[in-house]
């Protein structure tokens, strides 16, 4: 069985496969990971991913790397889906959920999202599922704990927890507030896990597929789905220093608070 394909230029659609039996079981774990220029991290990423309770397919969305991290990520048991330039993390998340919805096949799926640069700590986000495994939750938002490196409100590949906790992170925490009353410690984070119900929901209701972020967060809530967040002891890739590095992350965090500013601009005049 093929374990990755690309996407050209012009072409988002994304070629089925056949899954193995137990993807389609009720309740497997679907796992989305965007990832860019991660080689040296994400084969303990998609690795501790696999030890997961009910995981099944783990596609990682190379979003335009210029290093090995395709490579890695299929070796290490991840489907890849590479795109040919980068697009962003909230367009990679994307186009993952319509690879995993092709991978796993047609039965009751929860939906993981996951970033590409958390390495073996990726196995906190157990204390994740736990809840919507258990059926206490509809959806579970990560929140990074004081123990938490680097960061991951920003894009693919983590970045700057002070970037995270920015502009961005505090527009969308108030236009949730104003927008639904619930108070969302860390609404951009890379971590967050929907059960099955609210996975079939949401995604028929929106122009594109799933993908983290206050509008994702706001949808949820209005059709009273049960939202918790959990706290998560996570080790991301330590934050890159220096002008350029700067650069790169006051672009992303601009980019971000734009995004956000249109997410929360549709819910308004959906109401």
């Amino acid at each position: 069985m093929d374990t990755h394909w690309e996407l050209s230029d012009d072409d988002d659609s994304v070629p089925s496969t056949v899954s193995d039996p137990a993807s389609d079981s009720p309740g497997t774990v679907v796992v989305v990971i965007p990832a860019r220029n991660e080689a040296s991290r994400i084969a303990l990423t998609v690795l501790a991913a696999r030890k997961l309770p009910r995981v099944g397919p783990i596609v990682v969305v190379d979003d335009g790397s210029t290093d090995s991290t395709w490579r890695v990520a299929e070796e290490s048991g991840a489907r890849v889906l590479r795109l040919p330039h980068p697009v962003g993390r909230a367009e990679a998340q994307r186009r993952g959920v319509v690879a995993a919805r092709e991978t796993a096949g047609s039965g009751r799926l929860c939906l993981l999202f996951l970033d590409a640069d958390l390495g073996a700590s990726a196995a906190e986000a157990a204390a994740l599922l736990a809840p919507v495994l258990a059926g206490t939750a509809d959806v579970a938002l990560g929140v990074p704990t004081g123990g938490s490196t680097g960061g991951s409100g920003v894009g693919p590949g983590g970045g700057s927890a002070t970037v995270a906790a920015g502009a961005a992170s505090r527009r969308a925490r108030l236009g949730i507030r104003r927008a639904t009353g619930f108070d969302a410690s860390y609404p951009l984070a890379g971590e967050l896990c929907l059960g099955a119900a609210a996975f079939g929901a949401i995604a028929p209701q929106l122009s594109s597929p799933v993908a983290t972020g206050p509008g994702l967060i706001i949808d949820l809530l209005r059709q009273d789905f049960r939202v918790v967040e959990v706290p998560l002891a996570l080790a991301h890739r330590p934050s890159r220093h220096g002008l350029q590095a700067g650069l790169r992350a006051g672009l992303r965090e601009l980019r971000r608070y734009r995004e956000v500013g249109r997410e929360l601009s549709a819910r308004q005049n959906s109401r």
